[in-house]
């Protein structure tokens, strides 16, 4: 089994304002090449800003992530852009860049800061738009896109990048379900590839088919850590969710769940 890529030990997130919380609290994680872990639980306990934490955007009040065994923040941006990518939730872009624009900015990290891009950078862009299905958008300034497509071409940007970590931050949220099921089949070949893929995902059902790991959370930790199936289990459910399920193998062999009805709100 190959080492960890990607570790944190107690790594604890607060904020004063408007009042103390404690958004992370004490997290312990570490994560190997070709993994694809989805980060799953409800709204507020501290999903995307674990990710931003892994992410090096936001620091821990206490505790350490380490990419390949080095401190993150001894990582110079450069280097550490070549080594780990990051899809955020918010993909609003306020300058009239074209797409394609966009995308090649994926290729920044190895650029020199005077050359043109060169054919290989246009051809990797090329070839990363058409894999996240946004090439009729090229030339289109981004500020005109819908969500969806906006999202497909920052997903483009974060395959251009061509990093060995990959943090998406609900990448389907603005999605249809065609564009959805694709993009999370992506994910899947980015993690076949050797990738470590780690992604925060609402839908239990995506979660458990593509996923080789769950990490559910509940106030700022995570509660339960291994195989879908067995993380996702209706006690796990009910605690972490405060809904009553009922999870079942349907036809088609996957883990499903129905969700019982008339359940009242102190269930």
């Amino acid at each position: 089994m190959p080492e960890a890529i990607l570790e944190c030990q107690g790594i604890t997130f607060e904020v004063r304002l408007p009042q103390p919380r404690t958004i992370l609290n004490q997290i312990s994680f570490s994560a190997r090449p070709g993994e694809i872990i989805g980060i799953c639980g409800p709204n507020g306990v501290g999903k995307s800003t674990f990710l931003r934490v892994l992410a090096g955007l936001v620091k821990p009040t206490s505790g350490e992530v380490r990419v390949q065994g080095k401190s993150l923040h001894h990582f110079k941006p450069r280097l550490l852009a070549r080594q780990l990518s990051f899809l955020p939730q918010d993909t609003v872009v306020p300058f009239d860049f074209k797409a394609r624009e966009i995308v090649l900015m994926g290729r920044h990290p190895y650029a020199s800061s005077l050359a043109a891009w060169t054919d290989e950078d246009l051809a990797v862009a090329q070839a990363c738009m058409a894999q996240a299905e946004c090439e009729a958008e090229a030339e289109q300034f981004v500020t005109t896109l819908s969500g969806g497509e906006r999202q497909r071409v920052m997903i483009a940007r974060l395959l251009a990048q061509d990093t060995p970590i990959v943090l998406l931050d609900e990448m389907t949220a603005s999605q249809d379900i065609r564009h959805a099921s694709k993009l999370l089949h992506l994910a899947r070949q980015l993690a076949d590839a050797g990738k470590l893929v780690i992604l925060v995902l609402h839908d239990l059902r995506a979660a458990a088919r593509i996923c080789s790991r769950v990490c559910l959370m509940h106030e700022g930790r995570i509660v339960a850590d291994g195989d879908p199936e067995d993380v996702l289990h209706e006690g796990h459910i009910a605690f972490v969710y405060g809904v009553r399920a009922r999870t079942f193998t349907n036809p088609l062999g996957q883990w499903d769940f129905d969700l019982e009805e008339n359940q009242s709100e102190s269930s």
